[in-house]
């Protein structure tokens, strides 16, 4: 079950202690030394950090916590380190599968994708963006309890990740409306990663610069894009369906 913690010295022995953090969100107001602290721990933990105005953290910690400026949610799940999640999936008998969401804010959906990943044998997933929704209890309870059996880890940096990635030999594909090509037509017998968009704005285009290729599944009609996580199923099932031919 997630939880919440508040205040300067609990958060601060919180990291000490290596405890998993979900998010940590910081009065938009704080300068100096303690917000140089605790942005160098979030980004060496990979774990988000949103500047917010104090009626946010009186919502996070209650009306009268004393929460100092500072709020951070304990997850519902254990993260594994990212770089370890691609090492593992890469000395793996079965070649890497990994899916990779960046900035999904919908819980239901996160949860969503973790269940076709599992289903599908996905080797784990890697949530990055600031902005993306927490793994709650919603998010398990909507995985079928997949989040709870699949390793998920978080990315501060998606440029970052997706060079450590392709450092590590596997091809990263990712979902997008324009000047990409059907899924039906990429071999996805090879290690691949698969990253998808945010519901809303999908990737951001320096992302669709940097990948391998861009990926789409071809519509009959004219119609807005899919659900971010029936795309995900969708594309999870291409990946084994190739890979089962293969075979």
């Amino acid at each position: 079950m997630s939880d919440i913690i508040y205040g300067r010295n609990t958060l601060i022995e919180a990291f000490k202690s290596g405890r998993s953090i979900e998010k940590v969100f910081m009065l938009n107001t704080i300068r100096g030394e303690l917000e140089i602290q605790i942005r160098k721990e979030c980004k060496n933990n990979n774990i988000p950090l949103a500047k917010v105005p104090e009626i946010k953290l009186k919502e996070l910690a209650g009306q009268h916590a004393v929460h100092q400026g500072i709020v951070a949610i304990i997850p519902a799940i254990t993260y594994v380190d990212y770089r370890q999640l691609i090492q593992q999936s890469v000395n793996s008998d079965r070649t890497p599968l990994i899916v990779v969401i960046d900035s999904v804010t919908d819980v239901r959906n996160i949860g969503a994708i973790a269940r076709s990943a599992y289903f599908f044998g996905a080797h784990g997933l890697i949530i990055s963006g600031n902005t993306s929704g927490r793994v709650n209890e919603e998010a398990v309870k909507a995985s079928a309890g997949a989040l709870l059996q699949l390793p998920v880890a978080r990315a501060g940096s998606i440029y970052e990740l997706i060079s450590d990635l392709q450092a590590s030999g596997i091809i990263v594909a990712a979902t997008s409306l324009t000047k990409s090509i059907p899924v039906s037509t990429c071999d996805l017998t090879e290690s691949v990663a698969i990253i998808l968009g945010s519901e809303g704005a999908g990737l951001h285009y320096k992302v669709l610069e940097i990948v391998d290729y861009s990926i789409e599944i071809p519509a009959v009609n004219v119609f807005d894009s899919l659900n971010v996580s029936v795309a995900a199923g969708i594309l999870l099932y291409e990946t084994a369906r190739q890979r089962t031919q293969v075979k």
